[in-house]
C-alpha cells in the first residue's frame, strides 16, 4: 500500500481524533507502483539482503546471508571471499571517492575490492563491522560493534590506525559532526564523541533519546542537520543551532512513532529513504529548517513491494531505487512515474474500456456501467450498473459535457441524461448496424463504428443521416473506429491497406500510400498529432506514421512493445502513446525513439481498445483489463543511460577460466566463448551488442542482443572487442578487450626455422657436389653414346619423312577424289538468285559433305550433311552417304525428304554392317535433306538431328529435326517426318553441320553455341549471299583465333 501525504502542517495539539482525521483525509490507497522483484528462483545466494552499493562498472553489489553477490540485471554471480571462508556474511558494503567497494562483514573481517577480486585487510581485532564511511580527507572509518573505531588509508590499506572506545560501548552507527567530531549510535543512546591521537573520547550524550537503540544516522545535504532512526522509537531529527544541538522527535502523525528504521538514504533529489521493518520503504523529504515532513510516501507489499521488512535501501547511479529485504530478495522500483490503480469495488468493475477526464475526476466505462472515479484521493464514486437497465454488454462509450453515450453488442445506442435517465437512441432494423464498436463525435454529429460500415447520426435525436460501407467505396464493412480530424473529415479504421477518409460533403476518398508489413494489414485505430500527422496502429503490423510524404513504420524489432495495437493518442507533448496486449509504447516523432512499458506491475492486464487519454495535469491514463495505468511525466527522469560495458566470463574448451585482460596458450585448437554484458539496470534487455576480434573478424559485428559469442581458434594473437548500445543506439564507444596469445608449434618457431634452413642448405650442398662429380661420369658416357644413336636416328628420320609424304600425298589424292564426288557449287546460282556454301575441313579431308541436283524443271534438291568423325574415317562415310543419295535420288527416283532419310538410313545400317549384338562399327550421319520447288516457292525438308534457320518475311525462324541419325544402332526405332513451307520471293534458307556452334573460341573460349549463329544469321540476312558469306567467314575465323578448329565446318545458305 502506498500512502502519501503533502503540504500538511500540524500544530503541537496532540488530539488523537485530529490526528485521525488527517490521517483519513490525506491517504491515498490501492495504488501499485512498478516494482521488479528478485527473490526466491531469480538465482540471488541468499534473500536475507543487508547492504547493496555499486562498483564503477555498474555492477550491483550485494551482501546477502550467504556471502557476496554482483548483479548486472540478468544474473547474479557469487563473489568468493579470498580465504574461502564461506561461514561469514557482509554486514555493510560502501564504495569510496575511488571506486573502491569496502565490505564489512559479520565476523570483523573487511575486505576491498582490487580489479575483479577482493583482498582481505590484516585483522581488525574486532567482533563485527556495523558501517562504513569516508571523511572529508578521504580516510575510511570502520564502525566496529565494540572496543575501537578504526582508521584506514585506502591507498595504503595496511596502514592502520586504531581508536580505543570506553569499554561497554555497544555502537551501531556512526557520522561525522566535523573534522574530529563524531555522532556515535549506541544500543541505548546517541554519543557526542571525539577523535583524539590515542582514543576515543565521549564528549557528551544527547538528550532526549535516552534507552534507546540508534540503528542508523544520516546527514542531510548541505546542512547541519542529522536524521535519526531508532529501533521501535521512529525518527529524529538533529540540528545544530551555532554550536547549541537541538533534537526533535517527529510525531506529526504523518510517520508512525513506532517506526523500526534499520537505514537511511538521501537519494540525488535531496528525499529521504527509510528502510523499516514491518513498514516497508517510506519515502519523505524536509523543508529547509523545518521538522515537519513535507510529503511521505509508503512502499509496501500492497504497493508493489515483495516484502514489508526493508533492511537498506540504495540508489544507483542510473537513479534506480533498490531496497533490500530480509527475507524477500531484493526490489527494484523502475519509475515512480507509472502506478496502477483498480478503482472498482468488484474485479469484474475494473475492466476499463473508456476513460475519459471530467474537471479532476474521470469517468470510467465499463462493460456493465460506469463511475467516476478521483486520482487525488483515489476515491470511486457510485457505480451506476447500466447492464439491468439496456440488458445488453456496454461495448463503447462517448462521454461530452455530463452526456453519456452507450454502444452495445446488437442493441444499438443508449443515451443516459445528466439525471441518470436512460433511452435508446439509436436502433437498426439492420443487425450488424446495431453491434457498435466505436463512437466519436463532431459539433453536430455521432460517428458510428458498426458491423455494417459507418453510421452518422444526429447528437440530438439519433436521425441516420448518412452511411458508409462497402457499396460507398469502403474496403470492409466492420468498422473499428471512426477518427475525426482536424478538417472535419473522418479516417476509417478496417482492414485495409490505404487511408480511406470519408465526409459528409464529398463522400470516400482513398489514399495513395500502401502500408505494407509481414501480414494482412488490419488498421484498429488512428490518431492525429499536432503537427496533422496521422499515426495508424494495426493488428500485426505496428505502427504507420504518414508525415508529409513518407510513411514511416514502427515495429517490436523497432523498439515497439508489441505489433498488435489496439489504441494509439498523442498526448500534449506530441508525444505518441500505443497501448498493447500486456504493455503499451510510446513514441517520440521528434528523433524516432521508441519506449516500451510491460504491465506487469499491472496484473499483467491488456490494454483495452480506445481507453487511453490525458487529464488537465499532463498524465497519461490507460484503461487496462484490470484497471488504470496513469503516468506522470513529472516524475519521470528521462535519464539517458549509457550502459557500461564489461567482459563477464571466458570459456575455453567447455572450462571456465578465472576472467583476466590476457590469456597465454599453447598451441592448439580452441573454441572459445565469451560472455559480456552491458549494465544497464532499469532496462537490461534494451542493450545491443557490437563485438569484434582482432586478426579474426574483418569488421564489427551488427549490433545484436546476445550476450555470448563463440569462436574457434588457433594459433595466433586476438584482441577481442565488444561495445554496448541502449535503446536509442547511443554508446559511450568505449570497448571492453582481452586479448589471447595461442603459441605456435615448434616447427613455427624462429630459432626452429633457422636450424633448418641452415641443415637443409648443407645436405643440399653435398647432394649438389656429389651430383657434380657424377654427372661429369656420365656426361662422358653420354656424349659417346649419343654419336652411335645419332647416325641411328637421322637415318630413321629419313625413312619417318619419307613414309609421311607417301601419307600426305595419298591424302592429297583422296582429297581430290572427294572434292570431285562434290556437286560444283557454282550450279546452284543456275538456280537460285543468290546463294552460298561455306566448307572448311578441319582435316585435309571431311566428313562434312553437300549435295544437290534437279530433279524436274521445278524442283530441286539440297542435301546437307555431317557424318560422324573427320578426317580420312569420315571422309569414307561422306563418300558412302554420297553414292547412296545418287543412288536413292537419280536412280529409284525416291525424292521425298523423309523417305530418302529412311531408306539411306537402312542403306547405311546394311552397307557397314552394323549389328549391336556383333558389336560392330556405330557410325552413321547427321543431315538435312530439303526438296525446293522453285517457282512455287515451297520447301519440303527432313531433318536428322540438325536444325534449319528460315528467314520468312525478314524474320528468323528456328526449325529442329528428328532426335534419330541416319545409321548407328539398327534397334532404334526411327522415325522421320517432312515440314513444308510457302516461303515469299526473296526469303532463305540456312543449313549447317555442328562444327559451326561447336567451335570454342571468344573471350572466354567458350562454345559459340545455336543463340548465337542465330543472331548473326538475323544481323546478315538482308545482305546479298556473297557479303553474307563473307561476313560469317570472318565472324567464323575472329571467333576461333588462336583455338583449334575442333571439327568439320559446312554452312549452306539459299535465297528463294
Amino acid at each position: 500500500m502506498i500512502k502519501k501525504i503533502r503540504n500538511i502542517k500540524i500544530s503541537k495539539v496532540r488530539n488523537g481524533v485530529f490526528l485521525l482525521l488527517v490521517l483519513l483525509s490525506s491517504v491515498i490507497n490501492a495504488q501499485t507502483f512498478n516494482f521488479r522483484n528478485f527473490g526466491t528462483g531469480s538465482g540471488i545466494p541468499d534473500t536475507y539482503i543487508y547492504s547493496i552499493s555499486q562498483d564503477t562498472k555498474g555492477f550491483l553489489w550485494i551482501s546477502t546471508g550467504n556471502g557476496l553477490a554482483r548483479f548486472d540485471g540478468f544474473s547474479f554471480y557469487p563473489v568468493p571471499y579470498p580465504d574461502n571462508v564461506d561461514t561469514r556474511y557482509s554486514t555493510t558494503l560502501f564504495r569510496d571517492s575511488n571506486g573502491r567497494i569496502w565490505a564489512g562483514c559479520n565476523d570483523g573481517s573487511l575486505f576491498y575490492t582490487n580489479a575483479n577480486a577482493l583482498v582481505k585487510v590484516k585483522d581488525l581485532g574486532v567482533q563485527s563491522i556495523n558501517q562504513i564511511f569516508e571523511s572529508e580527507d578521504g580516510y575510511i572509518f570502520i564502525i566496529p560493534q565494540e572496543k575501537y573505531i578504526i582508521r584506514i588509508n585506502p591507498e595504503r590499506p595496511e596502514e592502520i590506525i586504531w581508536y580505543p572506545a570506553k569499554q561497554g560501548i555497544i555502537m551501531t552507527s556512526a557520522a561525522f559532526t566535523g573534522k574530529e567530531d563524531l555522532l556515535i549510535g549506541t544500543m541505548e543512546n546517541l554519543l557526542f564523541c571525539r577523535l583524539s591521537d590515542d582514543s576515543l573520547k565521549v564528549t557528551g550524550t544527547v538528550e532526549g533519546i535516552e534507552y534507546t537503540k540508534i540503528q542508523s544516522i544520516l546527514r542531510l545535504q548541505n546542512s547541519n542537520r542529522y536524521l535519526v532512526g531508532t529501533e521501535g522509537s521512529g525518527l529524529y531529527i538533529l540540528e545544530f543551532k551555532g554550536k547549541t544541538p537541538v533534537l526533535q522527535r517527529i510525531i506529526t502523525g504523518m510517520l508512525p512513532e513506532d517506526l523500526d528504521i534499520r537505514a537511511m538514504m538521501e537519494s540525488e533529489d535531496g528525499s529521504v529513504w527509510l528502510s523499516t521493518m514491518g513498514k516497508g520503504l517510506i519515502k519523505t523529504s524536509f523543508r529547509k529548517g523545518s521538522a515537519v515532513p513535507e510529503s511521505v510516501i509508503r512502499f509496501d507489499m500492497e504497493g508493489g513491494l515483495q516484502g514489508n521488512d526493508v533492511r537498506c535501501s540504495f540508489q544507483d547511479d542510473e537513479g534506480n531505487f533498490w531496497a533490500g529485504l530480509y527475507g524477500e530478495g531484493i526490489s527494484l522500483l523502475v519509475s515512480e512515474a507509472s502506478w496502477f490503480v483498480a478503482p472498482g469495488v468488484h474485479p469484474e468493475r475494473n475492466n476499463i474500456i473508456y476513460i475519459r477526464p471530467s474537471g479532476k475526476e474521470y469517468f470510467i466505462g465499463t462493460p456493465t456501467g460506469y463511475f467516476t472515479y478521483s486520482p487525488d484521493n483515489s476515491k470511486s464514486d457510485k457505480f451506476n450498473d447500466l447492464s439491468q437497465r439496456i440488458n445488453s454488454e456496454v461495448s463503447s462509450y462517448l462521454y461530452e459535457n455530463g452526456e453519456i453515450y452507450a454502444g452495445t453488442k446488437g442493441k444499438g445506442i443508449y443515451h443516459v441524461n445528466r439525471f441518470g435517465q436512460v433511452r435508446q437512441f439509436f436502433i437498426s432494423e439492420n443487425s450488424g448496424r446495431n453491434y457498435i464498436r466505436h463512437i466519436n463525435s463532431d459539433m453536430e454529429y455521432l460517428w458510428v463504428s458498426t458491423l455494417e460500415g459507418v453510421v452518422v447520426l444526429g447528437k440530438k435525436d439519433g436521425r441516420l443521416e448518412a452511411k458508409f460501407n462497402i457499396d460507398e467505396r469502403l474496403p470492409h464493412n466492420s468498422i473499428n473506429q471512426v477518427f475525426i480530424l482536424n478538417d472535419g473529415s473522418a479516417l476509417v479504421a478496417t482492414e485495409c491497406d490505404r487511408l480511406y477518409r470519408i465526409s459528409l460533403e464529398s463522400g470516400v476518398s482513398v489514399g495513395r500510400r500502401v502500408m505494407s508489413g509481414t501480414n494482412r494489414n488490419k488498421v484498429l485505430c488512428y490518431t492525429q498529432d499536432d503537427k496533422c500527422d496521422i499515426w495508424a496502429g494495426t493488428e500485426g503490423n505496428g505502427i504507420f506514421w504518414f508525415t508529409g510524404d513518407s510513411l514511416i513504420r514502427f515495429t517490436v524489432s523497432t523498439g515497439l512493445f508489441s505489433n498488435y495495437c489496439y489504441s494509439i493518442f498523442d498526448d500534449s507533448r506530441g508525444k505518441i502513446w500505443i497501448g498493447h496486449e500486456r504493455g503499451y509504447s510510446m513514441v517520440d516523432p521528434v528523433n524516432g525513439q521508441v519506449r516500451s512499458f510491460s504491465t506487469g506491475f499491472a496484473r499483467s492486464g491488456n490494454c483495452n481498445p480506445f481507453a487511453i487519454a490525458e487529464d488537465p495535469g499532463g498524465r497519461v491514463i490507460i484503461g487496462t483489463t484490470e484497471g488504470i495505468i496513469i503516468y506522470d511525466r513529472s516524475k519521470d527522469s528521462g535519464k539517458n543511460v549509457i550502459p557500461r560495458t564489461s567482459i563477464t566470463g571466458v570459456i575455453i574448451n567447455n572450462v571456465k577460466y578465472p576472467l583476466r585482460n590476457e590469456y597465454n596458450l599453447p598451441f592448439g585448437r580452441y573454441t572459445i566463448k565469451i560472455d559480456f554484458v552491458g549494465i544497464c539496470l532499469s532496462d537490461p534487455g534494451g542493450v545491443f551488442y557490437s563485438t569484434k576480434m582482432e586478426n579474426w573478424d574483418e569488421r564489427w559485428s551488427e549490433p545484436g542482443s546476445e550476450r555470448q559469442v563463440p569462436y574457434t581458434l588457433s594459433d595466433g594473437s586476438y584482441r577481442f572487442m565488444v561495445k554496448s548500445f541502449n535503446s536509442r543506439g547511443q554508446s559511450d564507444e568505449v570497448a571492453s578487450v582481452i586479448e589471447f596469445n595461442i603459441r605456435s608449434p615448434f616447427w613455427r618457431t624462429w630459432w626452429f626455422i633457422l636450424g633448418s634452413v641452415l641443415t637443409i642448405s648443407a645436405i643440399i650442398f653435398l647432394i649438389l657436389k656429389e651430383r657434380e662429380r657424377a654427372q661429369a661420369r656420365q656426361k662422358k658416357y653420354l656424349e659417346d653414346e649419343l654419336d652411335k644413336r645419332t647416325s641411328e636416328v637421322v637415318k630413321q628420320k629419313e625413312e619417318i619423312e619419307q613414309q609421311n609424304l607417301e601419307i600426305t600425298d595419298s591424302i592429297n589424292y583422296a582429297k581430290r577424289i572427294q572434292a570431285s564426288i562434290l556437286p560444283d557449287t557454282h550450279r546452284l546460282r543456275e538456280f537460285f538468285s543468290d546463294a552460298f556454301v561455306i566448307f572448311h575441313p578441319r582435316d585435309i579431308v571431311s566428313g562434312d559433305f553437300y549435295w544437290f541436283d534437279r530433279l524436274d524443271e521445278k524442283r530441286f534438291m539440297v542435301v546437307c550433311a555431317d557424318s560422324t568423325g573427320h578426317g580420312v574415317p569420315g571422309a569414307f562415310m561422306s563418300m558412302i552417304g554420297s553414292t547412296l543419295l545418287q543412288d536413292i535420288i537419280s536412280r529409284k527416283g525416291i525424292t521425298r525428304p523423309s523417305q530418302i532419310l529412311t531408306l539411306l538410313d537402312k542403306q547405311i545400317i546394311s552397307t557397314l554392317n552394323q549389328n549391336v549384338d556383333i558389336g560392330v562399327s556405330n557410325d552413321g550421319m547427321d543431315m538435312v535433306v530439303c526438296e525446293i520447288n522453285i517457282p512455287d516457292r515451297h520447301i519440303r525438308f527432313a531433318s536428322a538431328m540438325r536444325p534449319v534457320i528460315i528467314v520468312m518475311g525478314g524474320e528468323s525462324y528456328y526449325i529442329k529435326g528428328n532426335r534419330c541419325s541416319v545409321g548407328g544402332e539398327s534397334v532404334i526405332e526411327k522415325f522421320f517426318d517432312d515440314q513444308e513451307y510457302y516461303l515469299g520471293k526473296g526469303d532463305s534458307i540456312y543449313m549447317f553441320s555442328d562444327g559451326f556452334p561447336d567451335q570454342f573460341g571468344g573471350v572466354d573460349g567458350k562454345k559459340m553455341k545455336i543463340a548465337r549463329l542465330k543472331t548473326l544469321i538475323e544481323d546478315v540476312q538482308h545482305l546479298p549471299m556473297d557479303q553474307q558469306k563473307e561476313i560469317i567467314d570472318k565472324f567464323f575465323f575472329e571467333w576461333k583465333g588462336t583455338y583449334e578448329q575442333v571439327d568439320d565446318v559446312l554452312m549452306m545458305g539459299l535465297r528463294l
